[in-house]
């Protein structure tokens, strides 16, 4: 029986406060102070696709052709070299009757060598032309977003949002081509640099 009494009143209790929460709520935010409900209002709002922008940069084309030709750069390098150990591989062979064992033995190695300290060149250089690329790729993403805070101070919006958290939007508000432009204006003269120690 006390039980029953213990449910009856957890019952109670649980009804009582849905009924009384919403209007203390709403109380609460009839009694909250002007300011903090200024703050949170919220006017003007854009859409930029930040994607878009990155993607259809002229920095970004820049960067890839730069990196594009030094990626041929380096080719061209390792394909004259590969030509070479490859010529260093059949010497090699075609000497193996007239060594000695020992030092037949020590000229593969020496070869062997050679071709490990090449692919540990090649590995750095791919590493250096990759993060070349994210790091310049970091950099215009950083400008882009400059570009969109200064955009909203200048038209005053209390809110700019990534295309892709809005589903429907009216093409006006939409700042993107107003921010690919401006990226292309300060990126004209982009460069990238690439370590090659």
């Amino acid at each position: 029986m006390l039980a029953n009494h213990f449910r009856f009143l957890l019952a109670s209790t649980l009804l009582v406060s849905m009924f009384y929460l919403p209007n203390n709520v709403l109380n609460a935010q009839e009694k909250a102070p002007v300011e903090l409900q200024d703050t949170y209002n919220v006017g003007r709002v854009a859409i930029v696709n930040i994607e878009r922008v990155l993607r259809d940069a002229m920095a970004t084309e820049r960067v890839r052709l730069l990196l594009d030709n030094k990626r041929e750069e380096f080719q061209n390098d390792f394909a004259t070299r590969e030509a070479s150990l490859l010529q260093i591989e059949k010497d090699l062979q075609s000497k193996r009757t007239l060594l000695s064992e020992e030092a037949y033995r020590a000229e593969v190695n020496q070869f062997q060598n050679e071709v490990a300290s090449i692919q540990k060149e090649i590995q750095f250089k791919r590493q250096a032309l990759d993060k070349a690329f994210q790091e310049a790729q970091d950099e215009i993403r950083s400008l882009a977003l400059e570009i969109v805070a200064e955009v909203a101070a200048s038209q005053r919006l209390d809110l700019v949002l990534n295309k892709n958290a809005a589903l429907v939007f009216r093409q006006d508000i939409n700042v993107t081509d107003a921010v690919i432009a401006e990226l292309n204006e300060r990126t004209k003269n982009a460069r990238l640099e690439i370590q090659e120690e």
